[in-house]
């Protein structure tokens, strides 16, 4: 059986075991911390971004509620609703109608109480529809004649509306009614803000539907999750798009009433994240091996010393 015999060499072993274990242990609890507090970073960035796109989803709602406030204070708006002259508000909001369309406010619509559409100016040909069952916005706007912005359904998509009573002797005579919708125009301009892609997704109370996408039919949540969330908590994981590393934050989007009507879906590439990572591991490596050699080179020095001052004594 092998023996160390010399002082020095038990020394040496003993010192590079201690310091060996030593570096281990805390080498280990280093990458370990390090991980949790880039998850944790990671995490809090992608809840601020989630809360940028919701406060440029409530700035939409606003911009809405700003324009139906013009329209609705424009006197022939009101004299031609009231003469039943659908034709005489094309007239006065056609124009306008392009102009916002191209700002990404595409839908304009009034409705008499408690909630019929009397004119689409972005769909003139549909109305009499009505559309109480889905905008219970519109009805309490018509009934309290108070302004009103939230997230509803339109007619075909998922939108932030604002409205304005048109008000006629103390009564709504209509509701001016302008929607921006969650489309292509809306995720694209928060990407650009905001550096991360983003999708909005529509619950229709069986499944979800993509509504709008800076990813196109790319699927990094999946639809428990998607359930998971619209009934519930956020949700934050690592996950992987496009072939890179990314981290996925998923939250509500949330009506007038405070219920959820849909939910966005954060994604952030997190390669920088990770090489940042591989570098400090690196780096660490390389200085637990700098001290455990120094740490031998010690060990020898000194058992080199003891070996010289207390001699072997022979058999």
């Amino acid at each position: 059986m092998f023996k160390l015999r010399s002082i020095a060499a038990r020394l040496i072993l003993a010192i590079s075991l201690t310091v060996a274990v030593a570096c281990a242990i805390l080498g280990t609890f280093s990458i370990l911390q390090q991980r949790s507090l880039t998850r944790l970073a990671l995490e809090q960035q992608l809840k601020l971004q989630y809360d940028s796109v919701i406060a440029a989803l409530d700035y939409e709602g606003r911009a809405a509620l700003a324009v139906s406030a013009v329209i609705a204070a424009l006197p022939p708006v009101g004299d031609a609703i009231a003469k039943g002259d659908r034709e005489g508000l094309m007239g006065l909001l056609g124009g306008a109608m392009k102009a916002l369309t191209a700002q990404g406010i595409p839908l304009i619509t009034f409705q008499t109480p408690p909630a019929v559409a009397f004119f689409r100016v972005h769909a003139p040909k549909v109305f009499g529809d009505d559309v109480s069952a889905r905008r219970s916005t519109v009805v309490e706007a018509n009934k309290t004649g108070k302004s009103i912005v939230g997230v509803e359904a339109g007619r075909e998509l998922l939108s932030i509306f604002g409205m304005t009573p048109i008000m006629r002797a103390g009564k709504s005579l209509a509701t001016a009614d302008v929607g921006a919708a969650f489309g292509k125009e809306f995720v694209d301009r928060a990407k650009l803000r905001l550096g991360v892609d983003l999708a909005v997704h529509w619950f229709d109370g069986k499944a979800f539907t993509k509504l709008s996408s800076t990813f196109g039919d790319t699927v990094v949540a999946t639809q428990d999750e998607l359930k998971s969330v619209f009934n519930g908590a956020a949700l934050h994981r690592e996950a992987n798009f496009g072939g890179h590393p990314a981290a996925l934050y998923v939250g509500q989007v949330k009506n007038y009433a405070g219920q959820p009507v849909a939910v966005i879906e954060v994604i952030k590439d997190t390669t920088e994240y990770e090489a940042a990572a591989t570098r400090a591991q690196r780096d660490l490596l390389l200085g637990t091996l700098a001290i455990l050699a120094g740490a031998v080179l010690l060990a020898f020095l000194l058992g080199r010393g003891l070996s010289r001052r207390w001699p072997r004594s022979p058999r």
